[in-house]
């Protein structure tokens, strides 16, 4: 690597990394301000609450980062422009193309750490937090955290599990109704008080079997009935529901499928999938964008200037995604273009300033 090359990928990661640390910190000092009562009620000591956030910083720092780029562009070649010295490297023969190559090649690497923190650590952290907060902060036994009202599973095979309540400690459903959906029909049902996990297979206890053929239903009402052909466990009912930003590419899928096969629509979890893979790239698009506007556009900036246009176009942006993301949970577009529509329309803005600058 040149000199000047290295002087460049020093300029943008070191401004990047302070808009990093800038967003970072807004995020956790807003967090510490809404959940202040909580620590202060619950007396919590000072490790607990810096675990807490640490946990946290996997997923603020995936979301903060195509705009702490953003930054970086701005502001470093923003300030090479503002004491001539990027006058002084296009003088010398440097096309703005051949300027850009090393902030482009950082962001392409840094949007592939992106998805693999995303992939690899988002989910179980965002887990992890949870858990320091309702048993480390609010001292609730993991049974306790556990059990949850209004309990709804997606099962396999198209099962469908609907209950009043769970108990973790004692593995028992209360006023549970499973149904098999076999689309676009229903084809079986168990309507039962209660059903307890025996360490083998969930026992339903007083309650009615129904079949469904050929518009013909039958009951059999039970005191006692168990299936092998059931396959659900006890902690498939404790898990969370994690947003999908956090979420890996293939419990999504998973998911999706069990969905399709049940008669659901998939739309809204198949957006969600291919979003796992088009938002980790936001930083690359965003840093093509960055760098036209800084040799083009902005005549040097200030950190609070640039501050500002990151955040502008960083919130343009997310709400260019939001919106890709409705559309697409609602079968307006396609799952595919509805997850990429943000990186295509800014990525089509980017392209065409520098292609203006490189002329």
């Amino acid at each position: 690597m040149k000199i000047l090359d290295r002087y460049l990928l020093g300029q943008f990661l070191s401004w990047s990394a302070i808009g990093l640390a800038t967003f970072v910190l807004l995020f956790v000092v807003v967090d510490l301000f809404e959940k202040i009562d909580i620590f202060v009620d619950y007396k919590t000591s000072l490790p607990t609450i810096v675990r807490f956030y640490a946990y946290g910083l996997t997923t603020i720092i995936t979301q903060v980062l195509p705009v702490a780029l953003l930054l970086g562009a701005l502001l470093s070649l923003g300030q090479l422009r503002k004491f001539g010295e990027l006058t002084a490297m296009q003088a010398s023969g440097r096309s703005p193309w051949r300027l850009a190559v090393p902030l482009l090649l950082a962001a392409l690497l840094l949007s592939i750490l992106q998805y693999g923190l995303n992939e690899r650590f988002a989910a179980d952290h965002y887990l992890q937090k949870e858990r320091i907060l309702t048993e480390d902060i609010k001292k609730l036994s993991a049974a306790d955290r556990e059990s949850q009202a209004n309990v709804r599973l997606l099962g396999r095979g198209g099962r469908l599990w609907v209950a009043q309540f769970f108990d973790a400690r004692t593995q028992v459903l209360r006023n549970v109704s499973l149904q098999w959906l076999r689309p676009p029909t229903l084809s079986a049902r168990i309507d039962a008080e209660r059903a307890r996990f025996d360490g083998t297979v969930w026992r339903f206890e007083r309650g009615y079997l129904r079949t469904f053929q050929d518009s013909t239903e039958t009951v059999l009402p039970f005191r006692a009935f168990a299936s092998s052909a059931i396959t659900e466990l006890p902690q498939d009912f404790t898990r969370r529901k994690v947003d999908p930003f956090r979420a890996g590419m293939k419990d999504l899928l998973q998911y999706a499928r069990r969905v399709g096969e049940s008669g659901g629509e998939t739309q809204a979890y198949m957006t969600d999938f291919h979003l796992r893979a088009s938002y980790p790239l936001s930083g690359l698009i965003l840093v093509i964008l960055g760098t036209g506007l800084s040799l083009r556009v902005i005549r040097g900036s200030g950190f609070v200037v640039g501050i500002g246009v990151a955040l502008a176009v960083g919130f343009a942006y997310l709400a260019l995604i939001r919106a890709g993301q409705a559309l697409g949970y609602h079968g307006t577009l396609p799952p595919a273009l509805a997850a990429w529509l943000g990186n295509i329309v800014f990525g089509v803005i980017g392209g065409l300033i520098f292609w203006k600058v490189a002329r």
